[in-house]
């Protein structure tokens, strides 16, 4: 009997310490936005963004448009940008909407102290038809 009250107590050390872990968890995600075309400014347009759910030093997102020639997607353009906080947005912009299949793909980054690598979490919009 004695040994059965030393597991069950050892049981609910390790569920505590588990829940402690899952609260102190930190939930990343990155976002694509389908391209669209700006008849304004006659450019394609592409928008990503990386978001946190606690408050980071540093947070670098990496928004490209990629265009899909010979059934493979290729990086045209891409633009990064740093921000501190739980959100980093980025825009990536190219002349003319060229014929073809064109995605947005964002690669988001969390930096802890020292630019130490906490999380990286990438996201591909679905596909727009110039």
């Amino acid at each position: 009997m004695r040994n059965g009250r030393y597991i069950l107590v050892i049981c609910l050390l390790l569920a505590g310490f588990a829940a402690a872990e899952a609260l102190a968890a930190d939930s990343y995600s990155a976002r694509a936005a389908r391209p669209h075309y700006d008849g304004a400014s006659l450019r394609l347009i592409g928008k990503g963004s990386y978001r946190s759910e606690k408050r980071h030093a540093q947070m670098r997102v990496t928004v490209c448009l990629r265009k899909k020639t010979a059934g493979r997607f290729f990086d045209v353009r891409c633009e990064t940008a740093t921000a501190s906080g739980k959100r980093a947005n980025a825009e990536v912009s190219v002349p003319g909407c060229v014929k073809g299949i064109w995605r947005t793909s964002t690669v988001g980054e969390a930096l802890g102290r020292g630019g130490a690598l906490l999380n990286q979490s990438s996201a591909v919009s679905k596909p727009f038809r110039c």
